[in-house]
């Protein structure tokens, strides 16, 4: 019978203990919700996160297209020096690099903008992330062009 009561005291501390972390992650969960209403309530984040988004698309989109049209093991010029010519060489699939890491500070950006949605100066700092995200596509958009016209047209 005392091994019963061990028994049923384990299952016990097993059960409160699944509970008790079920809870903080609820907790967490709503905390998390009421971020997200409030980084969607603000009409300007919803804007550049479209924006960002459509931008982010057309660079995928130019990237592959940069892809598609060189011809199997081509090399590929990354970077061109008025100067000293020619510095970086490589493969036409790391054309994905520069969409890649617009996409990233895109979501880095959109991370730290939702987790700061309760902060007191939620409205600037969703200005400065939004608008840091834009500007990383836009400069990813100007690199893509930049290599085009370094492989295709020079």
């Amino acid at each position: 019978m005392i091994q019963l009561t061990k028994r049923w005291a384990s299952y016990y501390f097993l059960f409160m203990a699944y509970f008790q972390i079920y809870g903080r992650w609820y907790n967490q969960r709503q905390r998390l919700a009421f971020a997200m209403a409030a980084y969607w309530r603000y009409l300007p984040n919803r804007w550049y996160l479209f924006f960002s988004l459509g931008l982010q698309l057309i660079l995928w989109f130019f990237a592959y297209r940069m892809f598609s049209i060189t011809l199997g093991d081509e090399l590929f010029v990354y970077h061109y020096n008025v100067d000293f010519g020619i510095d970086a060489i490589g493969e036409p699939r790391d054309v994905f690099r520069i969409p890649l890491i617009a996409l990233s500070v895109l979501l880095v950006n959109w991370v730290v903008a939702v987790l700061a949605a309760r902060r007191e100066h939620f409205h600037f700092l969703s200005h400065a992330f939004g608008l840091t995200s834009i500007l990383a596509q836009v400069l990813g958009g100007l690199a893509l062009m930049s290599l085009y016209l370094i492989n295709f047209l020079a």
